[in-house]
């Protein structure tokens, strides 16, 4: 009697976490990461008490150095919000990455464009004009270009759409 040979089953390969997603990962991890290992060497430095009291002291006061170094760390936390977003959701292979990432850099370039500008307006004696505006256009539509590339990728990418299944 012959013996019939098992049917082998067809290896079905988990889509892997490579080429420019792998990239944008990564760098997502370095702008997640550097926000944190500073604030440790901060609390490491100072203690709880003294890192609590150096950004209040840094952040607080009516003065325009103030107002300024506030309207530029609101930009940063929205950065590091759309990073550590990207970071989890990739770990987590969740399929609301496709949708949830290009949405969080879609308000990081809005939140921006809107410090950039209140920025470049509390600098400007008697305020800023249309040609200091002029001077910000540029960088903005190359963040705008950044979101869009990162949202058509998102939506009409193999790799992404390949990635994300949970």
């Amino acid at each position: 009697m012959t013996r019939i040979p098992p049917h082998p089953t067809p290896v079905v390969e988990e889509p892997s976490l490579g080429g420019a997603l792998a990239m944008l990962f990564w760098c997502a991890c370095g702008i997640t990461a550097f926000p944190l290992a500073g604030l440790f060497a901060l609390v490491a430095s100072f203690g709880v008490s003294g890192a609590i009291s150096s950004f209040t002291d840094v952040l607080s006061g009516p003065g325009v150095q103030a107002q300024v170094l506030r309207l530029g760390i609101i930009p940063q936390v929205a950065l590091f919000i759309w990073s550590a977003a990207f970071v989890a959701l990739t770990v987590a292979k969740s399929r609301y990455a496709l949708t949830v990432v290009p949405a969080l850099l879609f308000v990081f370039v809005a939140v921006s464009a809107y410090c950039q500008f209140a920025i470049r307006n509390r600098i400007t004696p008697g305020g800023a004009s249309l040609g200091d505006f002029a001077a910000l256009v540029p960088g903005l539509l190359l963040h705008l270009a950044g979101a869009l590339a990162l949202y058509a990728y998102f939506t009409e990418g193999a790799r992404p759409k390949a990635f994300y299944r949970r």
